[in-house]
């Protein structure tokens, strides 16, 4: 009886395992942040979108998002971004408001990436997502 027990635990455990040890998920988990306040300098490696409430870009030399809140309407705008192999994704979000200008997040991509990315903001009573964009970064 516990040869055969000890046989269908075998069984049943090495299948268990191989979808473990190999499984690789779809996304890792958000990278979520805060967007800092900075200074903004001249670099003509960023891909930028602007509209009435937003501006943002990515700019290659540094991995940074840059991000600015076009609107004093107490609302927050943010970049939503994602590794188009899969690898990461997150968001960059300016709660600091209109008053501070340009607000960036560093992140630390893998050179060659293609980064997507599109805009979120608040107008008209409902939040609204700009187009996506895509760099390589």
């Amino acid at each position: 009886m516990r040869t055969r027990f000890a046989a269908i635990l075998a069984a049943l455990a090495i299948p268990l395992f191989a979808v473990i040890g190999f499984a690789n998920p779809a996304f890792a988990a958000y990278e979520l942040d805060q967007a800092v306040d900075v200074d903004w300098y001249a670099d003509s490696s960023r891909e930028c979108y602007s509209n009435t409430w937003v501006s943002a870009c990515i700019q290659k030399n540094g991995d940074d998002i840059w991000l600015k809140d076009n609107v004093d309407d107490g609302h927050w705008v943010r970049v939503v971004w994602w590794d188009l192999d899969g690898s990461r994704e997150g968001y960059c979000t300016d709660f600091l408001g209109y008053s501070k200008a340009w607000t960036r997040c560093n992140k630390d991509w893998t050179d060659g990436h293609e980064i997507a990315w599109y805009v979120y903001y608040y107008t008209g009573g409902q939040w609204w997502a700009g187009p996506t964009q895509t760099t390589v970064v």
